[in-house]
């Protein structure tokens, strides 16, 4: 999460020692595909989250592996609002309801480099492995609405009934969002929220 009073998180101690991590924005979105990868086991997934994240940590032990990348993902989830256990409580209203997120890094990503280009003056292909997920995150979040992204986004969570008194922007509408209907509804696992069952599940039986 992003702060003035500490630095984005690039270490993380284990055993007495400190070893560095890379939480890079890309390697953060490549491991959000990775959680979601169905062909992959819960093993495989561990593995290949490590691997993203680990510069000089080598290690060979499961649990170890599982409990690193667990508690970076928790780094990585850390929002300075909406942080509710109780999923009874109501979400911000500028937020997507029912755990359903209205964009996707990997499908949006041109109209996402396109907003970061425009508003930001960003080149993000520059800022590979460069630029910290605290960083990415706290710069996504607050895009202008007239970006490219910002408007898909609002395209997807317009509610056509708005429209009812006008059949044909209705039906443009309609147009648009099923052109940039996502290609599935991803859920909240996508961020890496419900990475916690798989690290717990495994670790169960990895000592």
């Amino acid at each position: 999460m992003f702060s003035f009073t500490k630095q984005p998180e690039q270490t993380i101690k284990l055993d007495g020692r400190v070893y560095h991590v890379n939480l890079a924005f890309n390697r953060v979105i490549t491991a959000f595909g990775v959680l979601n990868d169905e062909n992959l086991t819960n093993v495989e997934k561990i593995n290949q989250c490590f691997s993203l994240f680990s510069l000089d940590l080598h290690t060979d032990n499961l649990a170890t592996k599982g409990s690193i990348v667990s508690n970076l993902f928790d780094y990585i989830n850390a929002t300075p609002y909406g942080n509710f256990d109780d999923e009874d409580t109501p979400t911000p209203e500028n937020e997507p309801t029912g755990n359903i997120t209205d964009y996707d890094f990997e499908q949006d990503a041109a109209a996402i480099y396109a907003s970061f280009m425009t508003y930001y003056h960003i080149d993000l292909y520059a800022q590979l492995d460069k630029m910290h997920w605290d960083v990415f995150k706290a710069l996504f979040d607050n895009l202008g609405e007239k970006t490219p992204i910002s408007r898909i986004r609002q395209i997807r969570n317009d509610d056509l009934s708005n429209y009812k008194d006008d059949a044909q922007q209705a039906g443009l509408m309609a147009e648009a969002q099923m052109y940039y209907q996502l290609d599935k509804n991803k859920q909240a696992d996508s961020f890496g929220k419900g990475s916690a069952s798989i690290f717990d599940s495994l670790l169960g039986y990895a000592d």
